[in-house]
């Protein structure tokens, strides 16, 4: 098959783009491995507060099928179920499970997302013990119970997020604590840190007073915050957040029977004796990377940026890369949530049609602001310093040269 773009991720980033380039006279292919589109939409089911009253309530399986079924109406090739297994030229991708045995195209958008980095507790192989991502979709895509009594391990926006989807259909969610700061697992999970990446979740909060208070408690006195945490008054959803613990093992012979914890300083110091929780379940969640695999395999250079979530492609403002026809887009180049990564696909759609001499929806300069429009009002935000890793970016792409090679596409 031989298209204008191929675009390699059938989540928020990739449908947008496929929407955005096709509405404007191209043809596009979307490959994805699952089997159905919408990527980590999928799994999404939360309430917005700050939202308009129509909006509050974000449906991220009704936005992945509008998503996908608007692509498909404007002549998109879906391919799910379907694995790229080679990428070569300017660009050839090799599939299996397909009746088409490769795509061609003059671009290339690799959308290809995040996956969950590993918690590795002892016992975490038991079955039992899963992933909050997992648990994610299960709960809001498959409608099926991960368990009758829920141990969250890990406190991030993700795992809050979960927490409060299984809560809201009557999953026993007992507790959220923290995994112990070790070399397996990584260091910077102590309460104190903890507690200043949650100013960026105190959005989600129930009520405009906690949702203020939260945010500037949390951002100007963690320690202190952290401190009164002994005391175990801190609850989400009536969900306790025992920051002032860690899961030190989970155990059970055989499936999982239960969890061990121990109390911790603010700085993550074990203290306390061992203290033994019975539960069927346990939830493990560590943060997410971007998945590079593939633009590595396309020659893209790669940085290392610890507030984008670790090594990502070398791109510029634009979502253009050094490598000619190839552009990236949503959690590849940084992670954050399916608002920022539809904005960042619909910027990457009208970059790929000015190379192609087309005008999009908007220009470039005004996408971009709709990107960082969209970062204003996201609700999550799973980077905290996220703005210092885009700056970062700018300036290698800056310092790399390739910013002027490249200026003509800012219009």
């Amino acid at each position: 098959m031989i298209v204008d773009v191929v675009i390699i991720g059938a989540g928020p980033s990739g449908l947008s783009a496929a929407i955005e380039v096709a509405q404007h006279g191209l043809t596009a292919a979307v490959i994805d491995e699952y089997y159905r589109p919408g990527g980590r939409l999928l799994g999404q089911h939360y309430e917005d507060p700050n939202a308009p009253p129509d909006d509050k309530v974000w449906d991220g399986k009704k936005v992945a099928d509008e998503l996908a079924r608007k692509a498909e109406d404007l002549g998109v090739h879906l391919f799910t179920n379907v694995t790229a297994w080679s990428v070569s030229g300017k660009w050839k991708v090799e599939l299996t499970g397909a009746s088409v045995k490769s795509v061609e195209a003059k671009a290339m958008l690799l959308a290809t997302g995040s996956i969950e980095k590993a918690l590795p507790l002892p016992g975490w192989t038991l079955p039992g013990t899963i992933s909050i991502g997992a648990a994610q979709t299960f709960t809001n895509l498959h409608h099926i119970a991960v368990g009758k009594k829920v141990m969250i391990v890990g406190v991030d926006p993700l795992s809050l997020s979960v927490m409060m989807e299984m809560k809201n259909t009557g999953i026993d969610v007992v507790g959220m604590v923290l995994p112990p700061d070790t070399p397996a697992i990584g260091h910077g999970h102590s309460p104190a840190r903890t507690l200043e990446r949650l100013s960026d979740v105190a959005g989600l909060a129930p009520n405009p007073l906690l949702r203020t208070v939260g945010k500037f408690s949390l951002t100007r006195f963690p320690r202190l915050v952290a401190h009164a945490l002994r005391f175990n008054f801190l609850k989400v959803n009536g969900v306790p957040l025992q920051l002032r613990k860690v899961a030190t093992e989970i155990e059970g012979n055989g499936k999982v029977e239960g969890i061990t914890l121990q109390s911790v300083t603010i700085d993550g110091k074990i203290t306390g004796e061992p203290e033994h929780v019975e539960v069927d379940t346990v939830c493990l969640s560590a943060g997410l990377y971007p998945m590079v695999d593939l633009a590595q395999t396309a020659g893209c250079p790669m940085v290392d940026v610890p507030e984008l979530g670790g090594t990502v492609p070398l791109h510029g403002p634009d979502m253009s890369t050094p490598v000619e026809g190839l552009y990236v887009a949503g959690n590849i180049t940084g992670i954050e949530g399916a608002k920022v990564t539809i904005a960042q696909g619909q910027l990457a759609g009208i970059s790929m049609l000015a190379s192609f001499g087309k005008s999009g929806s908007l220009s470039v300069q005004e996408a971009k602001e709709n990107v960082n429009k969209a970062r204003d009002i996201s609700p999550l935000r799973f980077m905290p310093d996220i703005e210092k890793g885009r700056l970062k970016m700018e300036e290698i792409w800056k310092e790399e040269g390739v910013y002027e090679r490249r200026n003509h596409l800012q219009v």
